[in-house]
């Protein structure tokens, strides 16, 4: 029998033993006899050589410093730095077991103090390598002046060769002695970076720390990093195994076969025998079809966001052709406002905010408007999706703009299109916010939309470590990190947002200048195009001796500024991303996410799970003027190959999510492992294969989901149904769901007559009421639909925030839909409706005169697509004569010299319009 007390005796006793020899002052302590057996003691259980957790070894001293996929555990000399301290002393570690003594936690603190010494070491110098030198320290602060587009004095600081042969001043790197390098005399009297750039640039001065790594890098001989970015692909990655691909999301989707199901009269097309075949196995099946003025109205909001009018509805009654629902849904797909309405959901999956958020300033985006305005006509166009996506993630490497002496209204759309990835919050503007850790934030919210909205993963979770639930990992030694691979295709952001440094007086100037064909006729624009790197680094007083005409601008002189802005010819400006064409430089993995933090070399690439049946990521630069990348553009191709496992599949159900509410899978942000599975998988590879089929097309789509008896049916509610799909996830019947935010207020202003249907353009800017109410500002032609008004992050627009309109940040893919009293509180209180229940109430008295049953008649018609029943007809009779009277008696108490019948019959049919825009049956959809 094994002596587990003399085990445990003899374990413990030898941490007693390291502990008092530590303490005798006689000699420093040692990782064999001090620290190992404490570590050995809590933590081999997760970090020994066959778990090796996080890629971390504890019982060899070098491992410790090499660390694992969360950096460095140890920092020798540098307590403070070092994670293997920091997690013991704050008790995160070990997780489950004992944790250690406080005398434990000293002897680790006054061993990495001293060097962190192994047996018969007498000091331990720290190494730095060069990626640590050049990415976290030259590369934070001072790559913006010396880097790949400025080289002040002509120095160039992103490899040690360019450092070694130095700019105008000479080398600026001794090899071996750090004192009397160039570099480090100017950090050492503070005048590199310049004081005075640091703010202007967002960056800091170098730390004493900082100094004395790059010090050490030097002493050592400025020893060259000899790795080669890692060489993972999808088809041999150990991370990935075969099992992880076999999970539903990650497999391509296949087309099944269409099942069939006993009561062919409800099978209108495949969608409704996928859903029977379950139904069935429940024992139940659809409802009965919808009444046709329940359908219309349905079908209006989904389509338009807008109510029939009383003509339409009418038109649609009196026609007798078998197919006069089929030819409806065509009607309103071919409608303009069709575009209007579905374009709202996609802005809200990219987070489109006319504002920038990030800070209280919350500083106006006064150009995105003509990414919402290419999102509304892409869809107007039926543009395919797979063409859709590809100009919103590349459209600047779809064409040599920079080539293009005129651009057409297409080419102008492709540039726009990029805004998709200039949406999300950005608090960049800001110089306090604008440091490289902000740049970076921005970058990782970005990903997080593409993420979310395109391929429906939550990849941004693998920005700090790996992914908790799906294969995408934080990967370092000899493996990558996927999400760093894919913010490779996104750096160029970064390149994009150094634009904000210029002075303020060309800021704007230079945004317009990568857009805008004029562009090539303006020597200042053409500078800051052909020159954009010199651009970055010159201060205001070079801008005005080397271009007069800014200092005229910057005077204000009035006819010389005129004259320049009609050569400039400014219009159209764009919120857009490009690239800026120069090699992009070297991509690390940021380990724990930090820029501090450089791990191994990445190249460009896709999570390697996605791999099964697809042609690989493969970049190819195009040829143009503009010498682009193509990195983006090859991302755009590798997504829309037709058998992707996520892409049709994720817009399908976003879409589907619209009609009923909720989509096949209910989580349409995430298809991992944490979100929910598909209440029906086969339905959702059987329209995503379709989707393809038909081209992308997704007016295509609609049509279909339209036209099935599924969308069809009625609401009424059944209790033998409901106990058998009490959750509605096998459409036994149809939905009843409330109006969203933007659709019950224009709905509000359509049936009143005070929607103005204009199309395109800025958004229309809102105030703030006394009261703290926002609201949207009106003009002579009422108030613009609600996908116009102008978006602010940190001002939204009551009406619509108080019907659960979404805060972006950084994007939503389904709105909740709450009920709280503040809701019937704005239906009944507002300007909003009681100002528009009497316009409502003047339109119909001029429509129909004065007969009050054909006003009750028009009331219902017009708010609730039906003819009041004869019970609702006499009750409205009777309020509108009791409210008549009542409205005749206060008028006439306050003005008894004025006639006032005809105003109290108004006010009285106000109040009752007003009503029927608080009933149930307006706010909701059955």
């Amino acid at each position: 029998m094994v002596n587990y007390s003399l085990i445990f005796i003899v374990f413990y006793g030898s941490i007693a033993t390291a502990l008092s020899a530590a303490g005798d002052g006689s000699d420093p302590p040692r990782f064999e006899s001090h620290i190992l057996p404490i570590l050995q003691a809590r933590c081999t259980p997760c970090h020994d050589e066959k778990v090796k957790q996080a890629g971390l070894l504890v019982t060899d001293r070098d491992q410790l410093i090499k660390g694992g996929k969360t950096g460095a555990a140890l920092v020798p000399g540098k307590p403070v730095e070092s994670l293997l301290l920091s997690v013991v002393s704050s008790g995160k570690m070990p997780l489950g077991g004992k944790k250690l003594t406080g005398s434990e936690i000293d002897l680790i603190r006054s061993w990495i103090e001293a060097g962190a010494l192994r047996r018969g070491e007498t000091a331990t110098a720290r190494t730095v390598t060069e990626s640590e030198a050049l990415t976290s320290i030259l590369g934070a602060k001072c790559f913006v002046c010396h880097g790949r587009r400025t080289r002040q004095a002509g120095l160039d600081l992103r490899t040690r060769a360019s450092i070694l042969k130095g700019g105008k001043s000479g080398p600026a790197l001794v090899l071996g002695k750090p004192e009397e390098s160039l570099i480090v005399k100017r950090i050492v009297t503070q005048s590199m970076p310049p004081p005075n750039l640091q703010e202007q640039f967002s960056v800091r001065g170098v730390t004493s720390d900082e100094l004395e790594r790059l010090q050490l890098w030097i002493a050592a001989g400025a020893p060259q990093d000899t790795e080669k970015p890692l060489d993972v692909h999808a088809q041999a990655d150990p991370l990935v195994t075969d099992k992880d691909r076999t999970f539903w999301s990650f497999r391509p989707p296949l087309r099944p076969a269409i099942p069939s199901v006993r009561p062919q009269d409800r099978v209108r097309n495949p969608i409704d025998a996928f859903l029977l075949e379950k139904l069935e196995a429940k024992g139940i099946s659809f409802n009965e079809d919808a009444d046709r003025r329940t359908l219309l109205r349905r079908a209006y909001f989904d389509l338009t966001g807008l109510p029939p009018s009383p003509a339409e509805i009418d038109a649609f009654l009196k026609d007798t052709d078998p197919n006069a629902y089929e030819r409806l849904v065509d009607r309103l797909l071919d409608s303009p406002h069709y575009g209007e309405r579905w374009a709202r959901f996609w802005l809200e999956g990219v987070g489109y905010s006319d504002s920038e958020g990030g800070t209280s300033a919350d500083e106006p985006r006064p150009h995105a408007w003509r990414y919402r305005d290419y999102v509304i006509r892409s869809f107007n166009s039926d543009k395919p999706y797979d063409r859709f996506l590809t100009e919103q993630i590349a459209g600047d490497e779809m064409f040599d703009y920079r080539a293009e002496k005129e651009y057409t209204p297409e080419q102008i759309d492709l540039l726009a299109a990029t805004g998709f990835w200039r949406m999300g919050p950005d608090s960049t503007y800001s110089t306090e916010q604008n440091f490289l850790p902000d740049r970076l934030d921005v970058i990782a919210g970005q990903i997080e939309i593409f993420g979310s909205s395109v391929v429906g993963l939550s990849i941004g979770c693998a920005r700090c470590h790996d992914h908790k639930y799906d294969p995408i990992q934080t990967r370092i030694e000899e493996l990558e990190k996927d999400i760093e691979r894919m913010t490779a295709e996104y750096r160029q952001k970064l390149e994009a947002e150094r634009i904000e440094k210029l002075p303020a007086e060309v800021r704007e100037d230079a945004r317009t200048a990568v857009a805008t064909p004029e562009a090539k006729r303006s020597d200042v624009q053409k500078f800051l195009i052909e020159r954009f790197e010199t651009a970055l680094a010159i201060l205001p007083r070079e801008l005005e001796e080397k271009f007069p005409e800014y200092r005229q601008k910057k005077l204000g002189a009035g006819k010389q500024l005129a004259a320049e802005k009609e050569k400039l010819k400014l219009d159209p400006k764009l919120r857009a991303l490009f690239d800026l064409g120069a090699e992009p430089p070297p991509t690390r993995v940021l380990l724990r996410g930090e820029y501090t933090n450089p791990g191994p070399l990445v190249e460009p690439g896709v999570p390697s799970v996605l791999h099964t049946g697809l042609s690989p990521y493969k970049i190819e630069k195009p040829l143009f003027e503009s010498q682009t990348s193509g990195r983006r553009l090859a991302l755009a191709r590798w997504l829309v190959q037709p058998n992707h496992p996520l892409t049709a599949r994720v817009m399908v159900n976003r879409v589907w999510q619209q009609h009923f509410g909720t989509g096949l899978a209910s989580t349409p942000g995430n298809f991992g492992r944490m979100g929910s599975p598909p209440s029906h998988d086969r339905l959702l590879d059987w329209l995503a294969t379709e989707f393809v089929d038909r081209r992308w097309s997704i007016k295509t789509l609609h049509r279909l989901i339209m036209t099935s008896t599924a969308y069809r049916q009625s609401a009424r509610f059944d209790g033998d149904r409901h106990a058998q799909d009490s959750d509605g996830a096998l459409l036994s019947r149809f939905p009843v769901r409330r109006l969203d935010s933007d659709a019950l207020r224009d709905a509000i202003l359509r049936v009143s007559g005070r929607l103005d249907l204009a199309a395109f353009g800025p958004p229309v800017p809102i105030k703030v009421m006394p009261d703290g109410e926002v609201v949207p500002e009106a003009s002579a032609r009422g108030e613009r639909r609600s996908i116009y008004l102008l978006n602010r992050r940190t001002r939204p627009i009551t009406a619509l925030e108080t019907f659960d309109a979404p805060f972006l940040n950084p994007n939503c893919l389904k709105r909740a839909q709450s009920v709280v009293s503040s809701q019937a509180l704005q239906l009944m209180n507002s300007d909003l409706a009681r100002e528009s229940s009497r316009y409502m109430a003047g339109r119909i008295i001029d429509a129909v005169g004065g007969d009050p049953k054909a006003q009750i008649e028009t009331v219902y018609a017009t708010s609730l697509a039906r003819k009041p029943s004869a019970e609702e007809l006499r009750l409205a009779q009777n309020a509108l004569e009791a409210m008549s009277r009542e409205w005749l008696n206060k008028l006439e108490a306050e003005k008894p010299a004025e006639p006032v019948q005809t105003r109290a019959h108004w006010l009285a049919l106000a109040t009752l319009c007003h009503t029927v825009m608080n009933s149930a049956e307006f706010v909701y959809i059955d």
